[in-house]
């Protein structure tokens, strides 16, 4: 009875393993993390954990926790145009204080009836090589008006890898016994080629101890072509998943997440890739195995692009279900000093409208630089003509600007950066509406424009 509950709890897998990091949780840990405080996922994530409600994704590399630059602080806006053109309402702060050399601590807040509130404080710690070691969270309590210990994170990296760990330990906060009690253990051993060889996962199910292993398989090109995962019981093991990848060129193209009955391997979910020349990602694709129609359907895609200097500009995520209309958002991310992130744009698509409205607005402040708050401001109209257009479209910028064009479902067609006096020329495509945005720094502009 004992091997048949553990094995239905085994079932509820939720996912297969991440192409971006060595931290992902093993697929049969994943589902126990929903009743996690937020403070713990938030320390996961920022660690860089694929998390069920916080899914690990390629992100800028634009913040450093130690350059010329650092980070005083973050604050993030909503509600454009609410009462007034340009206007916004303060949603949400982010404080950083450097302690040392190797430790900050991070103070989150968010803004309600007028004033700025505590939610949570972290203290982060890293190593000499600028690797996240150590996070210990603290929730705010606004009855007693004072933090209390939360969570805690422990991460041991392996060598001097930046990616790879030898192992990480979670622990939450008991209020009993005044002291951290540990909810899940993993370890990872490696080759001499610093290979993941295994990997073994101890976690506490309220008091009942939950171990698995997965065991990973290399082909004669050394690339990780099989992961197999077991729940082990006493001395007993049985399968529970695996994880099947294919490569081209050592690159992943393709992740497909099985789980079993105890007799066969029924697929769950598939991942794939595709990457710009210089080896950056460039689209991702998940699909969802269909069991009534026996084949994949397509649920979500996330393209992202680059500039010359190779760094991400824009995410674009598309949520794809049957029988509605496709969901997207759209980040845009600008940089000071070519290096470091300045602002983060959050757009979402409106079917009614057939255009991106901004969402929300985050920018950042390093040392003093960017301490003056430019205040977000809402996309502007673009000065652009003739409208409607039998092809070329003349722009006024008065200085460079990053130009895309979309469709009028919401697909970049263009994307490319354009000077004062240079034109966009629309003669390819066919007659329907389009959306022209043009990135000048801090500001965003957009204009549609209706094609003969």
């Amino acid at each position: 009875m004992k091997n048949n509950t553990l094995l239905l709890l085994f079932l509820l897998i939720l996912s297969g393993q991440s192409l971006f990091s060595q931290k992902t949780l093993t697929p049969s840990v994943r589902p126990y993390t929903a009743n996690w405080s937020s403070t713990l996922v938030d320390a996961m994530h920022r660690a860089g954990f694929d998390m069920p409600t916080k899914p690990a994704s390629v992100q800028p590399k634009g913040i450093r926790q130690r350059s010329e630059l650092q980070l005083d602080s973050t604050k993030t806006y909503h509600e454009f145009n609410l009462n007034a053109v340009g206007d916004s309402t303060p949603l949400s702060r982010t404080n950083y204080t450097y302690v040392s050399a190797n430790t900050k601590i991070e103070t989150d807040f968010y803004f309600e009836n007028g004033a700025w509130q505590p939610l949570s404080r972290s203290t982060v710690t890293s190593d000499a090589l600028d690797r996240l070691v150590d996070i210990v969270s603290e929730a705010y309590d606004p009855e007693a008006q004072a933090f209390h210990l939360d969570s805690r994170l422990e991460i041991f990296p392996h060598g001097n890898s930046e990616e790879l760990v030898d192992s990480f330990f979670v622990s939450a906060w008991d209020t009993t016994i005044m002291d951290w009690v540990l909810i899940l253990a993993e370890h990872y051993t490696f080759d001499a080629e610093d290979r993941i060889l295994e990997t073994t996962s101890t976690f506490d199910l309220q008091g009942v101890p939950l171990l698995f292993k997965e065991v990973y398989s290399y082909d004669a090109n050394g690339d990780n072509h099989l992961i197999e995962e077991f729940g082990i019981v006493g001395e007993e093991s049985f399968p529970t998943s695996r994880t099947d990848l294919v490569y081209a060129e050592h690159k992943l193209i393709e992740e497909t997440a099985s789980i079993t009955d105890g007799v066969s391997f029924f697929p769950q979910t598939r991942n794939n890739y595709a990457y710009m020349l210089f080896g950056a990602i460039r689209r991702e694709m998940n699909f969802q195995w269909n069991e009534a129609n026996a084949n994949w359907q397509l649920g979500r895609t996330v393209d992202y692009k680059y500039n010359p200097a190779q760094q991400m500009i824009e995410k674009q995520t598309t949520i794809i279900e049957p029988g509605q209309w496709d969901k997207k958002d759209l980040v845009y991310f600008v940089y000071v000093d070519d290096e470091n992130l300045y602002a983060e744009w959050f757009l979402t698509w409106n079917d009614d409208l057939f255009d991106w409205i901004l969402d929300s607005r985050k920018h950042y402040y390093y040392n003093g630089v960017t301490a003056v708050d430019p205040g977000p401001v809402a996309s502007q109209q673009l000065a652009a003509w003739p409208n409607p257009s039998t092809g070329v479209v003349q722009i006024n910028l008065e200085a460079a600007a990053t130009v895309r064009v979309f469709d009028a479902a919401g697909q970049l067609l263009q994307s490319r950066q354009v000077q004062p006096g240079q034109a966009i020329d629309l003669t390819t495509l066919p007659a329907g509406i389009y959306t022209l945005s043009a990135q000048q720094g801090a500001d965003l502009y957009h204009k549609k424009i209706v094609k003969q």
